[in-house]
């Protein structure tokens, strides 16, 4: 893999903390240190360990767990004051009559900005957002 930088979506970081080999694989061959997450995707992991909770307790102590080693292995990137890239991209989708998460536009809005490429399983939902490269680790058996 070239020297580039990825942004982690939320989908892949969840299945990094499952131990997704295809996942795992790639950011250990792109350097966990080319490897980084959004504040967003960090904010919808508390909602999923908030949300586990409504199972059972114990479910949320093990997600909170694995938010934490997370958090010791990528930076968690603030969202840049710049916030052209949202506004680009939410424009051309309007424009084009398409819909797309807020979550997913502020991500793609925050890779264009920072020339980072998302790495993401959800690839429909940032592929017609212009100009944000992304790539798919995820490798299903």
């Amino acid at each position: 893999m070239e020297n580039k930088q990825y942004l982690l979506d939320t989908n892949i970081l969840i299945e990094f903390m499952d131990g997704n080999p295809s996942v795992v694989e790639h950011i250990l061959n792109a350097g966990i240190d080319h490897c980084c997450m959004s504040v967003v995707s960090l904010h919808e992991l508390y909602f999923g360990a908030h949300y586990a909770k409504t199972k059972k307790e114990e479910y949320f102590e093990k997600e909170m767990k694995r938010i934490s080693k997370l958090l010791e292995r990528f930076t968690v990137l603030p969202l840049p004051e710049k916030a052209d890239g949202y506004g680009q991209i939410k424009m051309a989708l309007r424009l084009a009559g398409k819909l797309a998460d807020e979550f997913d536009m502020i991500i793609g809005g925050q890779a264009l900005t920072t020339g980072l490429t998302v790495v993401t399983d959800n690839v429909k939902h940032f592929e017609p957002m212009p100009e944000v490269k992304v790539e798919n680790w995820l490798i299903r058996a």
